[in-house]
C-alpha cells in the first residue's frame, strides 16, 4: 500500500489488504496507521477497547467480574468523572487519606477506609454520600450490570455497555466486549481497506494483497461440531456451505478480480517457532520473494523506517548514538559509564550518602552499590503488586509478625509489664492485637482473601507467641519494648514511658553516617546496667547460623540495633544482641559473640562503601544476582552473562571494599 500509493501506480480506493480472519493482526494495522498516517479504512470495524467509551466499559466490567479493588474504582472514577450523572457531586480528590497501598476488596473495607480518610481530611469534604450507595450497587456484581451502567457510564459508552449485555449474559462482559466493533470513520471510497476476506470477496479492488497465506488459515479448517458429532449427523448436512469451501470461493474471486496485481503473503514459522507450510491455495507456478524482516524499506512510512534506510542519519541521533554506545559497552570486559561508573563526588551521590540510612540501605550500600543508587540518588521504586495475593511475600510477613508483637507489647507496657506477664495474659494480649490487625492490615495495604488471611494471621501469630514468650527476663523489674524507633523525624513524643526520645540520632562510630530504624525488642534491665537487643526473623534458618556477625553485609540489624543502644542509654550499660529465628519448632537464638568488634567492622565497611561510591564507582554487587533484586529490569537482559563477562573488571574497580563480601 506504501509503495503503490507513492509511486503513483494506485489509488487509495484502488487498494486491499485482507486476511480470512481479522482478530490476530488488528491491533498491529491499529499501530501502523497511527505511524504511518495512511488511509486506511477498516471494513469490519475497529475493536471498541480501543476507544476512550470502551475503555470505561472495560473499567466497570472489571468491576463487576473480578470484584472491588482500589486501583479498579480508581479506574472506573477516572473514566466516569464528568460523564457520569451519578459523581457529579464527587469531589476530585475524593480518595485524599486512602492508603495507596491498601486494595480494598470488600465492602466494610472500603466503609472502614473511607471513614478514617475523611476524619484526617483537613477540609470538610466528605465523598462518602456519593461512594458508598456506588460501592453497594458495584458489590452486587454482573447481576447489577444494567443498573451501574445506566449510572456511571456516558451516553456513547452506555449505547456499547447495553449493546454487550444484549449479546450475552452480564458473567460474559470480558468476551462480549472484545467482540464489538465500532466504524472507523474513514470513507471507504476515499481509503485503502482492511478488512476480512469475505468483504472484500462482495468488492474486489484491483490490487491485493493477502495475509497469512498457510495452510492453518487458507482455507480454514472445519471443525467437528462439539454437540453433534458427524457420527450421529453428517457434517455436510448440519453445515451445507463450511468455511473451508467459503474460503475457496472467496480466494477465487478476489484473486480473479485482482487485475492489476495480487500478492500473497505468508509466514515461514508461527509465533512459537514452529514451522509452517504454505497454503494448499497458492499456484504452483507463483514466484517466491523471500522478504527479511530488517530490511531496508523503500518507502519510509514511520521514523523508524526513515532512520533505517538512512544510517548517516541515524548516527547523528542522539538517542541511537547513545542506544549503541550502551549496547558496546556492555559487551566490554571493562568499566563503562553505562556500568555505573560516574564523575567522583557527584552531588546526588553525597546527597544520598549523606541522608539518614536504614539497614536496607546500609545493605544496598554494601551488596549492590549501583542498586543503592537507583534507589536512594535517583528515586527509582519498584512498581507494587496490583493483584490481590493469595500469600504475602517474605518481608510483608516478617513486617506482619512485628506488627503483632508491638500491638501485644504495648497491650501489656505498663501494666501489668511484659516482663511480669503471665503466658495467659501474653496469649489473650497477642489474641487482641490479632484480631486487630486483621480489620486495620486491609485498609493499608494488601492481604490475601479471606480465608487465607484467616490463616496467615493464626501462623503469624504462632510465631509471635514464640517470640514473646522465648525465654525469661535478665531479672526483676526488667522492662520490655518492640518496634522501639530511633532517629525517626516527627516522633519526638516520650510515648508510653520510651527509654529514649524517638528522634535522636545514632551515628555509626567512626563515621558521619547517620542511621535510623525500629528495634525489634529491647530488654532493659531495672538497673539499666544490661540491654538486649533481638532481631527476629521469620524465615528459614541458614547453615553455621551461630558464626553470622554481619552475614556478607546482609544481616546488619543486629550491629545496627547494638549501636542505637550503647549510644542513646545512658552510663554505657553491657549489650547483649541476638538473632532469633522463629520459623523452627522452637525458636533458636543467636547472641553476637563480640559486639563492640562488630559495631567496628560495620564502620570500616561503610567507610569503604562511601570512598567508593564518592570515586564514582557505583557497580553491581552480588544481590545483583539474586532473583528478589527489585531493580533486576534495569539491568541488561541476560545479567548472568553480562555479570560473568564484566566480573574480572568489576573486582578490580571494587578493590579492597569487596572484602565485606567475605566476612561472617
Amino acid at each position: 500500500m506504501r509503495e503503490l500509493i507513492a509511486s503513483g501506480r494506485a489509488r487509495p480506493d484502488e487498494i486491499a489488504i485482507c486476511a480470512t480472519a481479522t482478530e490476530d493482526w488488528d491491533e498491529h494495522f491499529l499501530v501502523l496507521v497511527a505511524d504511518a498516517d495512511l488511509p486506511l479504512h477498516f471494513s469490519h470495524g475497529v475493536p471498541v477497547l480501543a476507544s476512550r467509551e470502551g475503555q470505561a466499559c472495560a473499567a466497570l466490567a472489571d468491576v463487576l467480574l473480578n470484584g472491588l479493588g482500589q486501583d479498579r474504582l480508581r479506574r472506573l472514577f477516572g473514566h466516569a468523572a464528568g460523564r457520569s450523572r451519578a459523581l457529579a457531586d464527587l469531589p476530585a480528590d475524593w480518595s485524599l487519606g486512602l492508603q495507596p497501598g491498601a486494595a480494598l476488596f470488600e465492602i466494610d473495607q472500603w466503609q472502614r477506609a473511607l471513614d478514617e480518610a475523611t476524619g484526617r481530611r483537613a477540609d470538610a469534604g466528605d465523598p462518602r454520600p456519593v461512594v458508598m450507595p456506588i460501592l453497594r450497587l458495584l458489590a452486587s456484581g454482573p447481576e447489577a450490570a444494567a443498573q451501574a451502567g445506566a449510572m456511571l457510564l456516558g451516553t456513547a459508552a452506555r449505547a456499547l455497555w447495553t449493546e454487550a449485555l444484549r449479546r450475552a449474559p452480564a458473567e460474559g462482559l470480558e468476551f462480549s466486549l472484545e467482540d464489538l466493533r465500532l466504524p472507523d470513520g474513514r470513507d471507504p471510497g476515499a481509503s485503502a481497506v482492511w478488512c476480512p476476506a469475505s468483504h472484500l470477496a462482495g468488492a474486489p479492488r484491483p490490487w491485493v494483497r493477502l495475509l497469512g497465506m498457510t495452510s492453518r488459515s487458507w482455507p480454514r479448517r472445519t471443525a467437528e461440531d462439539p454437540l453433534i458429532p458427524a457420527h450421529i449427523l453428517p457434517r455436510s448436512v448440519l453445515d451445507p456451505d463450511p468455511v473451508a469451501e467459503q474460503d475457496r470461493r472467496a480466494f477465487a474471486v478476489i484473486t480473479s478480480q485482482a487485475a492489476r496485481g495480487c500478492v500473497l503473503s505468508r509466514s515461514r514459522r508461527n509465533a512459537q517457532g514452529g514451522q509452517l507450510s504454505a497454503s494448499p491455495l497458492i499456484p504452483q507456478s507463483a514466484s517466491l520473494q523471500i522478504l527479511k524482516r530488517a530490511r531496508i524499506p523503500q518507502h519510509a512510512f514511520s521514523e523508524a523506517d526513515r532512520l533505517l534506510a538512512r544510517p548517516d542519519e541515524a548516527a547523528t541521533s542522539p538517542a541511537l548514538t547513545a542506544a549503541n554506545l550502551c549496547w558496546r559497552n556492555w559487551r566490554r570486559p571493562i568499566v563503562t559509564a553505562h556500568d555505573g561508573q560516574v564523575r567522583a563526588d557527584h552531588p546526588q551521590i553525597v546527597r544520598a550518602i549523606g541522608d539518614v540510612q536504614s539497614a536496607t540501605s546500609l545493605r544496598l550500600m554494601l551488596r549492590d552499590p549501583l542498586a543503592f543508587v537507583w534507589r536512594y540518588a535517583l528515586g527509582w521504586r519498584a512498581v507494587p503488586e496490583d493483584d490481590q495475593p493469595l500469600t504475602l511475600d517474605a518481608r510483608s510477613y516478617g513486617e506482619l509478625v512485628h506488627e503483632l508483637l508491638k500491638r501485644t507489647v504495648d497491650a501489656l507496657e505498663p501494666v501489668p509489664g511484659y516482663a511480669r506477664a503471665s503466658r495467659e495474659e501474653i496469649e489473650a494480649a497477642l489474641a487482641t492485637s490479632t484480631e486487630t490487625v486483621r480489620t486495620h492490615w486491609p485498609l493499608k495495604r494488601s492481604a490475601p482473601p479471606a480465608l487465607l488471611w484467616k490463616h496467615t494471621l493464626a501462623a503469624a501469630a504462632q510465631l509471635a507467641l514464640k517470640a514473646l514468650t522465648l525465654d525469661e527476663t535478665f531479672q526483676p523489674g526488667t522492662r520490655s519494648w518492640t518496634e522501639l524507633a530511633f532517629s525517626q523525624a516527627g516522633d519526638g513524643a516520650m510515648a508510653h514511658d520510651l527509654p529514649w526520645r524517638p528522634d535522636s540520632l545514632v551515628t555509626i562510630p567512626g563515621t558521619q553516617v547517620r542511621i535510623r530504624g525500629n528495634i525489634d525488642r529491647l530488654d532493659l534491665t531495672g538497673d539499666r546496667r544490661g540491654v538486649r537487643v533481638s532481631d527476629y526473623k521469620t524465615g528459614v534458618e541458614p547453615r553455621r547460623a551461630e558464626e553470622i556477625v554481619l552475614g556478607r553485609g546482609a544481616e546488619l540489624q543486629r550491629v545496627i540495633y547494638s549501636v542505637a543502644a550503647s549510644q542513646l542509654l545512658p552510663d554505657n550499660p553491657r549489650v547483649i544482641a541476638r538473632l532469633v529465628f522463629l520459623g523452627n519448632k522452637e525458636p533458636r537464638p543467636y547472641r553476637l559473640p563480640d559486639v563492640d568488634q562488630a559495631i567496628a567492622e560495620l564502620g570500616g565497611h561503610v567507610t569503604a562503601a562511601i570512598t567508593l561510591l564518592r570515586g564514582g564507582h557505583a557497580l553491581p554487587g552480588p544481590d545483583a544476582q539474586e532473583e528478589h533484586n527489585d531493580f533486576r529490569i534495569a539491568l541488561p537482559s541476560s545479567p548472568a552473562a553480562y555479570l560473568q563477562l564484566k566480573n574480572g573488571a568489576f573486582m578490580r574497580a571494587f578493590g579492597g571494599f569487596a572484602r565485606v563480601w567475605g566476612c561472617r
